[in-house]
Order: C-alpha cells, then sequence, then structure tokens
C-alpha cells in the first residue's frame, strides 16, 4: 500500500503566524492572554495553546486583565473598539488576507458603493468583515440569493478568503447583469485555492483520503466535500485515534491532505499511525496471495483466483453473446455426404431464417433510399426495411445520412416468416455499438472524442452514439460560466458512469485535462532548473505580481521582476492570457513554489548607458522618488541616476523636497557613469552654470560684434559721478 500527501497541506502563512504572535504574546506577557473564540478552527491546537495560557473566551465580559489575541478570522468593528477604549492590550493576528478584506469592504463602503460579500453569512470572518462594510451590507452564500438580490444601482463585491472560486464566480457573474456599476475586489486567498486543487489531483489517484483538521473548519470540510465529488473514499479526522484499520484493507493507495488549520505536529501523528496499519494491513493480506503456490502439484485452484481478475457481470456477457459477430452459415461443401450437404430449397430457406431471427445484429448493405425508409440486403431471402425513425438520432434527411452502396451494421426488429419480411433498425444497431465500445472506453479509461450537441441545465448533452452527458462540473478544471460556446465543438472525454437500465451516460472532459496537466506537471517538474527560459501563460494577477503556468505548475512572476523599470502593478504589464517568455529564477521543490523573471529575457538597458549617457552629457528625467541625501531620477525605465543634495543648487539645501518634487521633469548634466555597478550621478546645479556660462558667452559675443566697448562706455555715468566727487571735496579741504 502506497501513502501520498497532497502538494500542499497544513498551516497556511495567516495561521501559523496568528500562533507566532500568540505564543510571543503569552511568553512575553505577565497577565493572562485572551482570545475572543478559539484562534484557529483546530481543538487540537487550541488546547496546545491553552496549555501555554491563551485562554479562548466567548466575549469581552470575560476578559477581565490581560492581553487580548485577535482570531485568525478577525473580530468586528465594535468588538475591538470596546476592548481599545477599555485600555486592553490587543495583538492582531488576523489573517493579512482577512485583514485585506476587511479593508476592501471599508474602501468600497467609504466610496458610496452597497458592499456584497460572497460568503457563509455564520462564518466567523464574515460576521467580521461585514461590521466594516456599512449598514446596507448583504452577504450572498448562493446563486439563487443573488437572483434575489434588490435591485442597486452601485454594489461593491468581496469574498471570504476560503469560499469556492466556482461559487464567487457564478455569483459575480449573476450580478453583472444585475448591478449597472458593479466593483469586484479579489480577496479569495490562493493558500486556500491551491490546497483545493492539490486534493482534487490526489483525489483521483488513490483508492483512500484522509482529511486531517479540525471538523468546525469550513475550509477542511471543503476538502473532504472535494474528495468525495471525486469519487473517492474520504474519511475527515480530526486526529489519529479516529482511525480505523478496516479502512485500509483492500487499499493499494492511501492519500492524506490537511486543512490550512491544521498543525504539523497533528499531520504527522495521523501518518505515524497510518504507518503502524499499513504495515499490519501489508502483511495480513500478503499471505493470502501466496496460498494457491501451496496447492499440490503447484497449480493454484480457480476459486483463489482475485476477485478483480473474475469473468464479466452476467448482463454484459448476455450482451455479448446477443451481437453475434460470426457470418451466417457457409453452404454445404461439396465433399460433404449428399443426405446432409443437399437440402431442398426450401429447406435452405428455413435454415436462413433461422439465422435472421430479432434482436440480431448483423451487417447489410444498402439498396436503396427515400423518404419511406432505406431497403437493406442481409443476404436473406428478401431485403429488409428500415423505417425512417429508425435511421438516426440525427434530424437530416435520410439522403445524407446513407447512400446506395453503404455497408451498415443493422438490428432485427422483427421476422415475418409468412412474408418474408424484415423490420430492421440502424438506430438500434448504432446504440448497441455504441454501448459496447463505451464500456470497453470506461473499463480501459480510454479517452474518446465527441460532439456538444445541446446545452441543458447542469451541463452538456454530447452524441456519443447514443445521447451522453456532462455535468458542468466535468467539463473544465475551473468554473464555466457560458456553456453554449461549446456547442457544435469537439470534446475529448472520459466515461464515469455507465447504466444502461436508466441510459444514463455520464463523461468528463475534465478528468482528461487533470490528467494531461498532471502529466505535464510532472514532466516539467523533472526538467525544470534554474536559469532555463520557458514559455509560460499568465493565469492571474494580483497587487505582487502574475502567476504564470509553464506547463501544469504555476510558477510567481514577482512585481519587481517584471521590467527593468518600475511597475506600480503587473496589469501595466501583462493581462490574464497572455503567452509570455519567463527565466527560472528560483526553484524550491519542497514547496513547490517557482520564482520565474520576465525583464531577464529582455534587452537591459544598462548595456548601453555609455553610449547614450557619457559624462558632461544633459539630458531629460523624471524625479521618481527622493530621500534625505538626493533625488532619485529616471532617464529612461531600468536606469536611475542620483542628483546628490550637494547638487541641487548653489545655495544651501536642507531637504531635497525644497527645491524638487516627485513627477517633476528635470534637465540634469551626467557627472560619473558606472554602469557596471547600475549608477550614474547627476547633477542639477551644473546645468543652471552651464547655462549662465552660455548666456555670458553670447553676451560677450554680442558686444564684440559692436567693435569692442569700453568700460567707460559701459559705466561711464557711474565714473562720472565718482570724479564729480572727488573734485568737490579737494575744492572743500576735505
Amino acid at each position: 500500500m502506497k501513502v501520498r500527501f497532497a502538494d500542499d497541506l497544513g498551516f497556511c502563512y495567516g495561521v501559523k503566524r496568528a500562533v507566532e504572535m500568540a505564543e510571543a504574546a503569552a511568553g512575553s506577557s505577565g497577565g493572562t492572554i485572551y482570545c475572543l473564540g478559539p484562534l484557529i478552527h483546530n481543538p487540537q491546537e487550541v488546547e496546545r495553546l491553552r496549555s501555554k495560557g491563551i485562554r479562548p473566551v466567548e466575549g469581552l465580559a470575560q476578559v477581565i486583565a490581560g492581553t487580548l489575541v485577535l482570531r485568525t478570522h478577525g473580530m468586528p468593528r465594535d468588538v475591538v473598539a470596546e476592548a481599545l477604549r477599555r485600555g486592553l492590550p490587543v495583538v492582531d493576528a488576523t489573517c493579512p488576507h482577512v485583514r485585506a478584506a476587511q479593508q476592501a469592504a471599508k474602501s468600497l463602503s467609504e466610496q458610496g458603493y452597497r458592499v456584497l460579500i460572497v460568503g457563509d453569512p455564520e462564518h466567523p470572518e464574515v460576521i467580521a468583515t461585514s461590521s466594516w462594510a456599512g449598514n446596507g451590507c448583504a452577504v450572498i452564500d448562493s446563486v439563487e440569493k443573488a437572483q434575489a438580490l434588490p435591485a442597486t444601482d452601485r454594489a461593491g463585491v468581496v469574498a471570504q478568503t476560503t469560499v469556492r472560486r466556482e461559487l464567487f464566480e457564478a455569483v459575480v457573474e449573476v450580478l453583472r447583469g444585475r448591478v449597472p456599476d458593479l466593483k469586484v475586489e479579489e480577496t479569495i486567498c490562493e493558500a486556500t485555492a491551491r490546497r483545493q486543487e492539490a486534493t482534487r489531483r490526489l483525489a483521483g489517484c488513490c483508492d483512500l483520503l484522509l482529511v486531517v483538521g479540525g471538523r468546525g473548519s469550513a475550509n477542511t470540510r471543503r476538502l473532504a466535500e472535494i474528495a468525495r465529488e471525486e469519487g473517492c473514499e474520504t474519511h475527515l479526522i480530526e486526529s489519529a485515534e479516529e482511525l480505523r484499520r478496516e479502512w485500509f484493507m483492500g487499499k493499494s493507495s492511501v492519500g492524506m491532505t490537511a486543512g490550512t488549520s491544521t498543525p504539523e505536529w497533528v499531520i504527522k501523528e495521523v501518518a505515524g499511525k497510518v504507518e503502524d496499519i499499513e504495515k499490519n494491513v501489508s502483511h495480513e493480506e500478503a499471505p493470502q496471495a501466496s496460498e494457491p503456490e501451496q496447492k499440490a502439484g503447484g497449480q493454484p485452484e480457480a476459486a483463489a483466483a482475485p476477485e478483480t481478475l473474475a469473468s464479466p457481470e452476467p448482463e454484459v456477457k448476455a450482451e455479448a453473446e446477443a451481437v453475434p459477430e460470426a457470418p451466417a452459415p457457409e453452404p454445404p461443401s461439396p465433399e460433404q455426404p449428399a443426405a446432409q450437404a443437399g437440402p431442398a430449397e426450401g429447406q435452405m430457406y428455413d435454415e436462413a431464417l433461422k439465422v435472421v431471427k430479432s434482436g440480431d445484429l448483423i451487417k447489410g448493405k444498402v439498396v436503396s433510399v427515400d423518404e419511406n425508409g432505406v431497403m437493406v440486403d442481409v443476404g436473406y431471402k428478401s431485403e429488409g426495411v428500415i423505417p425512417p425513425n429508425e435511421v438516426s438520432r440525427k434530424q437530416a434527411p435520410l439522403t445524407e445520412i446513407v447512400h446506395p452502396g453503404d455497408e451498415i451494421m443493422v438490428y432485427v426488429l422483427s421476422v415475418d416468416s409468412q412474408e418474408g419480411v424484415l423490420k430492421l433498425s440502424k438506430r438500434r444497431a448504432d446504440e448497441e455499438v455504441a454501448w459496447k465500445s463505451l464500456q470497453e472506453a470506461l473499463d480501459e479509461g480510454r479517452i474518446i472524442e465527441a460532439e456538444v450537441i445541446q446545452e441543458v441545465k447542469g451541463g452538456l448533452v454530447v452524441d456519443v452514439g447514443l445521447r451522453g452527458f456532462v455535468p458542468a462540473s466535468q467539463i473544465e478544471r475551473g468554473y464555466v460560466s457560458n456553456l453554449s460556446r461549446y456547442v457544435g465543438k469537439q470534446v475529448r472525454l472520459k466515461v464515469l458512469e455507465l447504466d444502461r437500465s436508466k441510459n444514463r451516460v455520464v463523461l468528463s472532459q475534465r478528468v482528461v485535462l487533470e490528467e494531461e496537466r498532471e502529466r505535464l506537471r510532472t514532466e516539467t517538474w523533472s526538467s525544470i532548473s534554474e536559469g532555463q527560459v520557458r514559455r509560460g501563460v499568465v493565469k492571474g494577477l494580483t497587487d505582487f505580481g502574475a502567476f504564470v503556468d509553464i506547463g501544469g505548475v504555476d510558477g510567481l512572476l514577482h512585481v519587481s521582476e517584471l521590467s527593468w523599470g518600475r511597475v506600480s502593478h503587473p496589469s501595466e504589464v501583462v493581462k490574464e492570457g497572455d503567452q509570455i517568455d519567463v527565466m527560472v529564477l528560483r526553484i524550491d521543490r519542497e514547496k513547490g513554489k517557482i520564482s520565474l523573471g520576465l525583464k531577464q529575457v529582455l534587452p537591459d538597458p544598462w548595456s548601453t548607458v555609455s553610449t547614450k549617457y557619457p559624462v558632461d552629457a544633459v539630458v531629460q528625467g523624471k524625479v521618481t522618488r527622493l530621500a534625505p541625501f538626493g533625488a532619485f531620477v529616471q532617464l529612461e525605465p531600468g536606469v536611475e541616476g542620483l542628483i546628490h543634495i550637494s547638487e541641487m543648487s548653489h545655495q544651501r539645501v536642507a531637504k531635497p523636497d525644497e527645491v524638487l518634487s516627485p513627477g517633476q521633469a528635470v534637465k540634469v548634466k551626467v557627472l560619473k557613469s558606472k554602469p557596471d555597478e547600475r549608477r550614474i550621478s547627476l547633477s542639477l546645479k551644473a546645468v543652471e552654470d552651464d547655462t549662465e556660462k552660455a548666456r555670458a558667452d553670447e553676451y560677450i559675443a554680442e558686444q564684440k560684434a559692436l567693435d569692442n566697448p569700453t568700460l567707460g562706455d559701459m559705466f561711464g555715468d557711474i565714473l562720472g559721478e565718482a570724479r564729480g566727487d572727488k573734485e568737490t571735496k579737494e575744492d572743500t579741504g576735505e
């Protein structure tokens, strides 16, 4: 028995941070540490924290004196305000993603939007977030509630961080058609989404899946739901004591995942006990497989064959027998005795009639086609007739479906031995062949192709020789809002369920896509290395970067790696669906994380700095930011230089903002250039000096053009006044 673990499981960043903050508060404080409600949704961890002096309480009335820790799900605004009014020390352990949702709700409310929260109205996170959303806030937990929402002109949508993305997108789709001014804030936690996706993949390749975590945790319960949706036997347990030995009997592969509130020590306890059970179960089952070898003569008895190798079910076998593949009996050979080989002509007809009987599936050749039906030669004493309604399930002229000379399979509906009339059905024959082919595809796990012929409530109808159904949840790996775009297209499917008694055929395209993605993911992880340049598709944007699929694996393209220049938001450079080349910067195989870079595959602007910005050149730039020691000026995206505070003016400058401001366009002179160190020294006052010198040179040139005037010509009046004053003083004896 093989035990597999999900790629992502256990504490997320927000939960780990909250536990560490609470423990730090307990270690540094001399008083009691209180938490309104459990810090996280895991009873074992809550008890462990209680042993360290961190007490969960139901309300502020129970907090006499001590430090209050705000739980990861956040607390209502008025509760926090009351704690602060009472002067209680408060440690804010609210998950950063939850805090972001609260801030988004507050901002939307302040902008005049009615805030709508997609999530569970009873969940503590939603209760806390709604307290920041204003009086008109509404919580939506289903598409039906979104459809029943009273009309409103302006609304803003935020999500519970652990809500199902399919629900969130479905609700937003409904609201877009009902609210003219709709603003959507993306607040779903990617850690939760990654764990759900990892659980879905794991459930698809295991016989048994264990979900470890608190039953009070919504995200843990959702993991169990996902596994069960995949058809995998699933058990949600809170501790190793809940494991049952009988779960593992006959299982070849067991998977284990855990919610974001499940601590590592609980996961290890469960894993240890699973290992012990696995050893015991394997030891007990091993002798059963070798018993046949101990029989006399070394021949295994038929009764000892494994159950999985049993013959097909009676229904399937009977169906196969009802479809004879052998041709009609050949006429007797001339070498046979006359008594056996020479029947009268009437006897030959009788034998032929015995071969063609109701329920047979036989091959025939189309003789003619008209509006009354199709005539088919099946080697009988007369041609068979296919009524128009038995030709095909498709609504099309008969002449477009079959043509004279076509060889087709037909199903014998009835035989009139007196009149020699055969009533046949091509439609039924196609269905018989289709059932057999679908059963083989199910048994072999084979991919089939089919055309989508109709959109219906809850999914798509496809033509697989029968009417097949693809549920909406089985069309793509994620939520699909518009099913109609698939009508008329070919899709690749795997058979999930066949029930002939109910005429039920259920298929899935998502299984095909998941398997291909997993195969591609495995190939990518085996071949990827740092420094590689790979082609990828932008799958999503966040404030801190973009997620890029580079072959079944999502890597993070951080905002700082998008361009050589400064980028405020990834949407300035890329958008969802873009195909881009990226460089692999860092790989963390243990955590399954990949860091990517886009600017690394673009030309480095510093490589041409010496040519474009030589020393003493005067160039145009824009002030990007100020520092106590100077100002940074962008010469082009990715190239910034520094104006030291001493180079800003001939006057003394105490602070750079006395001279410059961010966004200001300036002319600067290049003093020094060190491209290898990515440094350029610039001067503002040197430009002023050059300007003054240029003005002076221009003035002197103009004066020379006026026959070289003397100082007397320029300052004669002043000199005259000075001379007159001197003469007056001499006359008076001064």
